[in-house]
């Protein structure tokens, strides 16, 4: 995923009937949140953990105010007496709400839903937190969670935008099951797609059809795709005993012939990385004539990777395919193990970046001006940037709003593991990968988490302190093995060869190579 940072921070600029109009994101943090997260302080709630999201969206196109009606059930667990509580969300008009089956007051404001059941719900107990409410997808500004397709909808909600399309505690920390209806009139020729696998065949009604879906792996609310257009479902069978489907705009198959490379791109992530750790994968390029649908190539939304469908058809094909790579390793780093914050994002985009790179040298696709030829050439580049950034973006693992998507996450994470592979040897980093991604299979880890993981993998070689200074530091550590690599100082003037290579490594490490 490479986001813009202005639909970020984008604010609504339509007040609907119960949602006063304020930041999305860049409001203080509220006494209902949970405040865990220190790029998105205001995301987040105190005082319970949801188990599953059970979420109906009912596309009425002739509604052209609200189109989407939606009902969200949230079953959680109180960790605390409640009188009240809160659940993040945005930009929607909520015209109900029950808990346990009991109408509930509530009140919108300032991207909180705060609720105040009959009675206090327990510590301990499970509660039902029955939503219901409208929202327009389509309207400019209203919600960053929204693609803008011009033919029905498609969520696009990483990294704070879930809680404008389904009110949800919107931490990644906070994992749960989804299942998900999907309502769309018969005579649209359109259906509905979600995450997950399909639940049973599709259900027709006084004259719409349902669509049913549901994870079998608990998933972040920032990774749920909800979409209605028209599409044709293409099943590739199974590779290593995983299904292969793809979500294709009907009658632009052919637009996209380079998703076949799908089958074959999971038996190399597979060989790397170990077992497919979801229940299915595939490709979504979605039904749009907007130019930019939304601000990046691709998004990892679970089990159906999200693109720009104009990236996939009309990219340089090693440009493309390494980035489905990068996706494609999201499955593991980001989808099955989620950074437990924000702060945490280079364990996502740092290892999916760093896959998509030896992938692309593996094949044998250089740089677009054929100067960066393999992995080391590549991190050798990168490395030299190392001050530049740290100086810029601050380190690798503490990001802020504005430099989360940034070339220090997309470079500075990589170049962290090439660091780590090179100190503690190919055979023990595999190891530490392989550990870490079964110690945290369908959990949420913390950068100390992985760091914790590799020390005890590899032992009495001072690979906590060693990763402290690379993802911690302001400096960039020696890199071991290299002692003729050096690094660019901040005050430094770059010559223009200098500035090229950079962009151009920039480019490759960040998936938006050929862009």
């Amino acid at each position: 995923m490479k986001r813009h940072h202005s639909r970020i921070a984008a604010t609504a600029a339509v007040v609907l009937a119960t949602t006063l109009a304020a930041p999305l994101v860049a409001q203080a943090a509220s006494v209902n949140s949970s405040s865990s997260d220190s790029v998105f302080p205001s995301l987040g709630n105190a005082g319970y953990h949801v188990n599953s999201y059970d979420l109906s969206f009912r596309y009425e196109p002739q509604d052209k105010l609200t189109p989407v009606h939606a009902d969200a059930l949230v079953k959680a667990t109180a960790s605390k007496q409640l009188r009240s509580f809160a659940l993040d969300a945005y930009g929607m008009n909520t015209t109900s709400v029950q808990v346990n089956g009991k109408p509930a007051s509530f009140r919108a404001r300032g991207g909180k839903l705060t609720v105040s059941p009959s009675r206090p719900v327990a510590p301990g107990a499970r509660m039902a937190v029955d939503v219901r409410y409208l929202v327009n997808p389509h309207e400019a500004g209203a919600a960053t969670g929204w693609a803008d397709t011009t033919r029905g909808f498609a969520v696009a909600a990483q990294p704070a935008g879930a809680h404008t399309v389904f009110p949800c505690n919107d931490v990644p920390s906070d994992k749960a099951w989804f299942t998900f209806h999907v309502t769309v009139p018969d005579k649209s020729g359109y259906i509905g797609i979600a995450n997950g696998l399909p639940v049973g065949k599709p259900v027709t009604r006084a004259g719409t059809t349902t669509y049913t879906y549901r994870t079998r792996h608990p998933m972040a609310t920032e990774l749920a795709q909800i979409a209605v257009g028209p599409y044709r479902v293409e099943n590739l069978g199974k590779t290593d005993g995983v299904p292969i489907r793809n979500v294709v705009p009907r009658g632009e198959k052919e637009k996209f012939k380079i998703l076949a490379l799908t089958p074959q791109q999971m038996k190399w992530a597979v060989n790397e990385l170990g077992p497919f750790p979801m229940e299915t994968y595939g490709i979504m390029p979605l039904a749009t004539d907007s130019p930019k649908p939304f601000g990046f190539s691709g998004l990892e939304t679970q089990t159906l990777t999200t693109y720009d469908p104009s990236y996939l058809a009309e990219q340089p094909v090693p440009a493309v395919a390494s980035h489905m790579m990068h996706e494609l390793v999201h499955s593991w780093f980001g989808v099955s193990v989620t950074p437990a914050t924000w702060a945490d994002n280079w364990l996502s985009e740092g290892h999916a970046n760093y896959y998509a790179l030896l992938y692309r040298f593996a094949n044998g696709w250089p740089s677009n001006d054929g100067k960066i030829d393999s992995m080391e050439a590549s991190m050798k580049a990168a490395y030299e940037n190392g001050d530049i950034y740290r100086q810029k973006y601050g380190p690798v693992a503490a990001p802020t709003q504005e430099s989360l998507s940034s070339n220090q996450i997309y470079q500075g994470g990589p170049l962290a593991l090439y660091a780590l592979r090179e100190k503690v040897g190919e055979t023990a980093f595999r190891r530490i990968e392989h550990t870490f991604l079964e110690t945290y299979k369908d959990k949420s880890a913390t950068t100390d988490d992985y760091i914790a993981v590799a020390n005890r993998v590899a032992p009495g070689q001072g690979v906590k302190a060693f990763l402290n200074a690379w993802l911690k530091g302001t400096k960039t550590p020696p890199m071991p093995h290299h002692p003729d690599w050096k690094v660019t100082s901040p005050g430094e003037k770059e010559s223009q060869d200098a500035q090229t290579r950079n962009e151009e490594i920039a480019k490759i490490l960040s998936g938006d190579a050929g862009q």
